[in-house]
């Protein structure tokens, strides 16, 4: 854990028991239609929000002051990212507990309570995650196996995976395949979608790494291992993730760099967890598999840019052929 921080120290309130952070970046819309949600399926117990703006142009500060006064709101002056902006408001927090919100999602009834209940009856656990739904009540693949070399081929973006769900290789990394989804069990990992922890854990473990995004969760999830705890999936706690939503993926060169960046984040991970010395011929054999699935997703990415044209390109002949039959 070379150049973390540990958390600094908290304003005390026994009273407090949860703390919800939030970071955003020119997502507006979706950061009231978020805090909209906590304020109508709250929890039962008391709680505070503390959200940091990561430097936006839209006007999401004044949103949140006028709208939501409230809420904790710091304001970075220039942006610095998902990890730098939950370590600030993590080392503000005040609560028993500390739930990590993307804010890119919907709080359904009752997820907070049952996250609570769980942390407060399982003192063996360091961290708890929700079952996470597409917009269209699809469960996303938000649980799963620390990464590891096989998850590039059964892993959650392995067209491997896409085409046959159900082989006994993706169930060991996409850990709800053929679970009972009414039951608690132990993860890998978890999503930073929406995962919550007890503040004594989170101060023991230290600051979220800055070096990381892609694999943010995982990293924390296994220092959270490394130190006792265990990391638990609660599907009977349920949230919304309308995934990629916010200001980072609305244009062509930002996808293309979240697949490029998605691969050397996964390198930084094998050197950070996985690695066993540095002249292994394994880091090579790595590095080049890597470069491969980047290909890989780049083209399958491709194909998709090439449909979306496509179907737009086809959207007003359609138009045009219907107002001329129409006549």
């Amino acid at each position: 854990m070379s150049g973390l921080k540990p958390i600094g120290p908290a304003m005390t309130n026994p009273d407090m028991v949860l703390t919800i952070v939030i970071s955003c970046y020119n997502d507006r819309d979706l950061v009231e239609d978020c805090l909209r949600s906590i304020y109508q399926n709250p929890p039962s117990a008391v709680y505070e929000i503390i959200l940091v703006d990561d430097a936006s142009a839209d006007g999401t500060s004044e949103m949140v002051r006028a709208t939501f006064p409230e809420v904790r709101l710091m304001r970075n002056d220039v942006n610095r990212h998902y990890a730098h902006s939950n370590n600030r408001a993590m080392d503000e927090a005040r609560g028993r507990y500390v739930l990590l919100l993307n804010s890119d999602t919907v709080v359904l009834p009752n997820a907070l309570d049952g996250m609570i209940a769980f942390l407060r009856e399982h003192p063996e656990a360091g961290m708890v995650g929700c079952k996470v739904l597409n917009e269209d009540g699809s469960i996303q693949w938000t649980v799963k196996a620390l990464p590891n070399p096989g998850a590039a081929i059964f892993g959650a973006r392995s067209l491997v995976t896409k085409l046959f769900p159900n082989n006994r290789f993706s169930r060991h990394n996409l850990l709800h395949i053929g679970q009972d989804m009414t039951q608690p069990f132990v993860a890998g990992y978890v999503s930073g979608a929406a995962s919550m922890m007890p503040l004594t854990v989170m101060k023991e473990v230290g600051h979220l790494d800055v070096n990381l995004f892609y694999h943010v969760d995982a990293d924390y999830c296994k220092r959270i291992t490394d130190v006792g705890y265990k990391c638990y999936y609660l599907p009977t706690s349920t949230i919304i993730h309308l995934n990629h939503k916010g200001g980072t993926m609305l244009n062509l060169r930002a996808r293309y760099r979240s697949l490029m960046g998605f691969e050397i984040q996964s390198y930084r991970y094998y050197r950070k967890h996985i690695q066993r010395s540095s002249w292994s011929w394994m880091n090579i054999v790595v590095a080049l598999g890597l470069f491969f699935h980047f290909l890989v997703l780049a083209s399958a990415q491709a194909c998709v840019e090439v449909i979306g044209i496509a179907r737009a390109l086809s959207r007003p002949k359609a138009s045009v052929g219907a107002q001329t039959s129409g006549e």
